[in-house]
């Protein structure tokens, strides 16, 4: 697999009536979840290729405390989970975020472009990526205990678990919200994968955090764009130009200025939930619309909550929203 992609930069990417009619998406109905992929005999050389890796105890580096933690696979998957989900979802959403976070890993670990002496980089002490018993303790109170004994018999269950493409971890990325479809790897990152084409999220329009509208002054658009390196002058009313959305609905590019810049820039530069998003300067302050939560690929932490509340166990979550792919255990 090409090592194009840096694990650093996907971290970091874990988002009037005119503009607003073009966030608007084909309907859709909701997806048909694909029936469970057939188990794996004990002598399937890719199946013992997965236990092997999944046994490996991940190691992290903790900006919260400040050093290199290896990990029991078990304890890794409970931080992960408890940073990423409520505790109260579904038991098969749960699961189905445990083994993207492990999947998701060890193709840093495998893809790092150099020997850094760990796989991942997060913050206890903010639950980002990964956390400890002691944070969860401060959040959870009394109900700590229980929780974690829920969290640690699920992942005794899946820890041996990985979602493989041609039999090795696949970039099994997420995140909360699409704007109603998933988006595709090369809209927002380097390379095209094929399980990372995008797929129908319908459900993720009934979520609370769909969508959201911002304000933002003269001032604050004129610096996000000289961020970009356009210098912005004149009328505000003229500063946007025209918009180009995916055939997933997120922007592709947008007139700022003189310049054509990518949607995923501006998400950035205008810290936007998401790259699904219309600009309009409305009543002396510029109006975004913006629809999802995160960058839009792979899994979808609201769509495997609905796909679980529906019937749709881990497994069937995982390949429905990484086509091509194994959950291999």
């Amino acid at each position: 697999m090409k090592r194009t992609l840096l694990c650093a930069a996907l971290l970091t990417l874990l988002a009037g009536a005119a503009p607003f009619l073009c966030l608007v998406l084909p309907a859709a109905g909701a997806a048909t979840a694909p029936a469970p992929a057939a188990t794996a005999s004990p002598d399937d050389p890719e199946q013992d290729a997965g236990q092997t890796v999944a046994a490996q105890s991940p190691v992290l580096y903790d900006d919260g405390v400040g050093e290199v933690r290896t990990l029991s696979v078990r304890d890794y998957l409970v931080g992960a989970a408890a940073c990423e989900m409520p505790v109260d979802w579904p038991d098969d959403a749960i699961q189905a975020q445990m083994v993207a976070s492990h999947t998701y890993a060890l193709y840093c670990r495998d893809n790092a472009i150099s020997d850094q002496g760990y796989w991942l980089r997060v913050n206890s002490a903010i639950g980002s990526g990964w956390t400890d018993e002691q944070a969860l303790a401060a959040r959870w109170g009394e109900d700590c205990q229980a929780n974690l004994e829920r969290l640690q018999a699920l992942a005794d269950e899946v820890a041996n678990v990985l979602l493989l493409y041609d039999g090795a971890p696949a970039l099994a990325c997420y995140h909360a919200v699409s704007n109603g479809h998933t988006e595709a790897s090369d809209q927002v990152w380097a390379e095209a994968l094929p399980y990372l084409q995008g797929v129908d999220s319908a459900w993720d329009r009934y979520s609370d955090d769909y969508e959201l509208t911002v304000q933002y002054t003269q001032n604050q658009v004129a610096q996000a764009a000289a961020e970009l390196g356009v210098t912005l002058t004149g009328d505000p009313d003229t500063w946007i130009g025209s918009t180009v959305w995916d055939a997933a609905g997120y922007v592709q590019t947008v007139e700022i200025g003189d310049a054509e810049l990518r949607g995923t820039a501006v998400r950035a530069a205008l810290d936007l939930r998401s790259a699904c998003f219309a600009i309009d300067w409305r009543g002396g302050q510029f109006v975004v619309t913006t629809r999802g939560y995160g960058h839009g690929v792979g899994l979808s932490q609201y769509g495997a909550r609905a796909m679980a509340e529906g019937g749709a166990t881990w497994r069937q979550i995982l390949e429905y929203y990484f086509p091509g792919c194994e959950a291999a255990a």
